[in-house]
């Protein structure tokens, strides 16, 4: 065994503190290291009591090595009393001196961090008593550095300090060491008042604007007073603290640099401009407390709005423009508020170079980047005029929400609210809804009746016409749109237009066009221009000029161009247009340079595959409209066949739709043996309580369901759901609590819903309301009774088949107006034609549940019209449902054709779905219907 009493360590300092420790025995001789590491290094835990500890040679002597950090700790532990013989080189006995100092400046908590070094971004340590040395300072750092690095207790104090004082670890604005010291809680300070900066502005406009230091003591009964330049006698040790307060404040507001306790009075407009719209907000984010004048806050958020009022000049009822490359008169207007400007009094002010200016009593901003924008808008307008597709693409973006138009070289007045007036507003009201039109009296030339949608078509026509806008018809095959085309070709005759008409079509059509036409039409001059002995130049102008219609194949378009060229007809008819989809291809070229006074494109399918497709039917009937081809391909091809991107869905379906009419046998009006039914979407807020409810939910399951696994995050999210949709219905629901409890004012869908029934039985007539949850019923029950007066049926799983046949019967016979069914019982099997409202009070998953529970009332043997009302309340799981089952369709059915429900919904939507959009109940949205 080795024995301590006789062993001498040795420690010597070398290079980089670093110590060299070996042991002799009573004959001087030297010890191997594995004799006594372990009884030395018994208590040693920064080399796991000997374990780790670095062995090394020098000068013939086996030792071992240890760092700074491990000599303090064996030093500390190390006293006078042990049995160990120790021998320090003098400049151990001076390091471990150091050493004896650093331990007692630590256990007197003696140190801070150095302000020096915090700000060259390191972090060091000094001693807050004097006379410490420059080595004992450097031992001190390193020490304290290697205890936050090793002693889990002081490490956790260390981040609670770092976690509450972020200047720790970031870089803000300091002024110097005392503020540091106060900001990074070093240093408490207590001063008995707060400092405010306070913005006044001048009372005639002009003028300058002036700004004051606040001082609101703590005391309440002491009043406050403006800084000028000194506190009062009893606070005048705090006079420092104001002016390192001031020192800040310039740092972040430059315009407010003035001497070293003051700061500058009075701003200049433009100074005051860049205070109240930039520095303003620095001070405020570094929680400095500022009074800027009461009107700014409203006018800051207000924007100045440039306006366009668009002229009509028509008389007589007549169209005061003709085509999308027509001139408009206009004239340019600005308001903030309620200051109203003309184009002269804002460039006035754009001279002057004004910012803030006073007007009738009110404040104005001119904000430099508003006026760049306007200056560029009205230079584009006065250069190219303003024509009727600028203001036309300009109203559909708004109505869908987007800022980019299909355009390429025309004015955008995306940015600019436009005054339509007279007869330009009705055409876009008209344009935008496709109706009502007015109703043409069909033409003594025509031999034939139109169906009511058929007359629809044909006003349209004559519509777009009177406009010289081109129109696409898109009915379904077996519409007739065959018959549509020929009323309007003896329309053209019978009020003398000017002719001759084009018609283009495939060429085993041409036969079957001229048995139409001459069996609904007899009267007009119909010329065949097709055919190996087809006219020459000469005598085809005087033929076609003859004709009221010229009929030719999609192939002589471009044998015969220069001939069909030569012509300006009055209109172009396009049969199975989408034979010019391929928009590189010479026939379609081809087509689409020819000049016409109207075009039409006649098609049931104007979208196969691609959207340039659409685009090339589009460049015929209405060129440039959409823009050149890799225009369009930039902002709506590859936004939506590559990216899938639904907002572009929607702005390209909101710019076809005024020039494109589009019925299929699927339509409620075409389909004759059933009677019409009309959705109806109700959107709903939530009560604050139910919001607040709401949002807790929510957060709780996005924290909870990351924890699960994905066999049981399924069937957690299921029942998250369904908590979701209860709490929509009513907060009783979700939170389980009593029928006392139930009130209507707690929730905003149980008060549309009394109104909704209110209203129906006004009207002397009945509905049915579904429910998913029996607690809802119930609560619909007793409301019922309660409110109306009345007693509803109430018909759910539970009641056997003789109830459910008797409550059947009742209702079938008039004795109640009010049917509440539970979704899942009532949903199929009934015949419950006696109603002719449906009411969702909450959404299915699955559309087609829905529509089977529709299906009760809108079904063989209803001779009423049906209502379904679908209640939902915005920026909840329901509207997000809504939403998604609404967009997710195929590109050919987004674009053009009807909705169709979809039945999944995908994993990236989860948090959509759940999140609780609080901007969305700002403000309410309009119940929307859909036929």
């Amino acid at each position: 065994m080795f024995d301590l009493f006789h062993m001498t360590l040795h420690v010597e300092l070398q290079q980089d503190d670093q110590f060299f420790i070996y042991c002799t025995n009573e004959q001087d001789n030297v010890i191997k290291v594995d004799m006594w590491k372990h009884a030395v290094l018994l208590w040693h835990k920064p080399t796991y009591y000997g374990t780790l500890v670095t062995t090394a040679t020098l000068d013939e002597k086996e030792g071992v090595i240890l760092s700074a950090w491990e000599a303090f700790c064996f030093f500390k532990h190390y006293t006078q009393d042990s049995v160990l013989q120790l021998s320090l080189s003098a400049n151990a006995q001076s390091w471990v001196k150091r050493a004896q100092e650093v331990e007692a400046l630590i256990e007197n908590e003696a140190f801070i961090p150095s302000f020096t070094d915090w700000q060259k971004g390191s972090l060091q340590w000094i001693a807050t008593v004097d006379q410490v040395s420059k080595e004992t300072t450097y031992l001190l750092s390193h020490v304290v550095n290697e205890l936050i690095q090793e002693d889990e207790t002081i490490a956790h104090i260390w981040k609670e300090l770092v976690d509450q004082h972020s200047l720790f670890n970031k870089n803000p604005l300091i002024v110097d060491k005392q503020d540091w010291l106060e900001q990074t809680g070093l240093q408490q300070i207590e001063v008995p008042f707060q400092l405010i900066l306070r913005l006044t502005e001048p009372e005639e406009d002009g003028g300058l604007w002036q700004v004051r230091t606040l001082v609101i003591p703590s005391d309440e009964e002491k009043e406050p007073f403006t800084f000028h330049g000194s506190l009062p006698t009893e606070w005048v040790e705090h006079e420092p603290y104001v002016a390192r307060q001031h020192n800040k404040w310039r740092l972040l507001a430059p315009v407010l640099d003035g001497s070293s306790s003051w700061i500058n009075e009075w701003l200049t407009e433009d100074e005051a401009w860049l205070f109240l719209t930039e520095q303003s907000e620095a001070l405020l984010q570094a929680g400095i407390d500022i009074h800027l004048p009461a009107w700014w806050q409203a006018v800051h958020k207000l924007n100045m709005k440039m306006s366009v009022s668009v002229v009509d000049s028509a008389e007589d009822g007549r169209s005061s423009f003709f085509g999308l490359q027509s001139l408009i008169n206009y004239q340019w207007k600005f308001s903030l508020g309620g200051i109203a400007l003309s184009e002269e009094e804002f460039q006035r002010l754009v001279e002057q170079k004004r910012r803030l200016v006073h007007i009738d009593g009110q404040w104005i901003k001119l904000d430099p980047q508003f006026i760049k924008q306007a200056q560029s808008l009205l230079r584009e307008a006065d250069k190219r005029g303003l024509h009727v597709r600028d203001v036309l693409t300009s109203e559909l973006n708004r109505a869908s929400h987007s800022s980019s138009a299909p355009q390429d070289s025309t004015v955008s007045l995306s940015s600019v609210s436009i005054d339509l007036s007279g007869g330009f507003k009705q055409f876009v009201r008209q344009l935008q809804a496709q109706k009502p039109l007015k109703t043409h009296p069909l033409p003594t030339l025509f031999n034939g009746q139109l169906r009511p949608y058929q007359q629809e078509g044909f006003n349209w026509l004559l519509f777009l016409r009177k406009y010289g806008l081109g129109a696409c018809l898109a009915d379904d095959m077996g519409l007739g749109k065959t018959i549509q085309l020929i009323a309007y070709f003896a329309h053209l005759k019978e009020q003398e237009e000017a002719r001759p008409s084009l018609l283009i079509c495939p060429t085993s059509l041409i036969g079957n066009w001229e048995r139409e036409l001459k069996e609904f039409a007899p009267s007009l001059n119909v010329y065949v221009h097709y055919g190996s002995k087809r006219d020459d130049d000469a005598s085809f102008s005087k033929r076609a000029m003859d004709a009221d219609i010229v009929i030719t194949s999609y192939q002589l378009s471009v044998l015969d161009f220069e001939q069909l060229s030569s012509v300006h007809w009055t209109s172009i008819c396009l049969d199975e247009a989408q034979h010019i989809k391929n928009a590189y291809t010479k026939q379609s070229r081809a087509i689409r340079k020819l000049h016409s006074h109207h075009k039409i494109a006649l098609t049931g399918t104007p979208m196969e595959n691609r959207l340039t497709e659409l685009w090339a039917i589009y460049d015929f009937i209405n060129p440039t409209y959409l823009g050149t081809l890799p225009s369009f391909q930039k902002k709506f091809v590859t936004p939506i066949e590559k990216d899938g991107s639904k907002q572009k869905v929607a702005q390209l379906k909101r710019f076809i739709q005024p020039f494109m009419l589009r019925r299929t046998k699927q339509d409620q009006h075409i389909q004759l043996h059933l009677p019409s039914k009309s959705e109806q979407k109700q959107f709903i807020p939530l009560t604050i309580e139910q919001a607040s409810l709401y949002e807790q939910l929510v957060k709780d399951t996005l924290t909870e369901v990351e924890k699960r696994s994905a066999f049981e995050r399924k069937g957690f999210i299921l029942q998250m759901l369904t908590k979701l949709k209860q709490l929509c219905n009513h907060p009783a629901l979700y939170l389980k609590e009593p029928g006392s409890r139930q009130t209507i004012k707690r929730s905003h869908k149980l008060e549309a819903l009394l109104d909704l029934m209110k209203e129906i039985r006004a009207q002397g007539e009945s509905c049915l309301i579904f429910t998913q949850y029996i607690e809802m019923g119930t609560m619909i029950e007793r409301m019922v009774e309660k409110e109306l007066k009345e007693k509803a049926l109430f018909l759910h799983g539970s009641l056997s088949k003789t109830a459910r046949d008797e409550m059947v019967e009742s209702f079938q016979r008039g004795d109640s107006s009010i049917f509440i069914l539970s979704l899942r019982a009532g949903g199929t099997g009934l015949n419950l034609t006696a109603a002719n409202h449906v009411i969702h009070v909450d959404r299915w998953w699955n559309p087609a549940i829905e529509n089977q529970a529709t299906d009760r009332a809108y079904r063989i043997g209803q001779t009423k019209f049906v209502h379904v009302h679908k209640l939902m309340t915005i920026g909840t799981i329901e509207e997000r449902i809504d939403k998604m089952m609404t967009e997710k369709q195929t590109l050919n059915d987004q674009i053009i054709g009807e909705q169709q429900w979809i039945t999944e919904l995908s994993n990236e939507d989860l948090k959509e779905l759940l999140t609780y959009h609080r901007e969305e109940t700002t403000n309410p949205k309009e119940p929307s219907s859909t036929s």
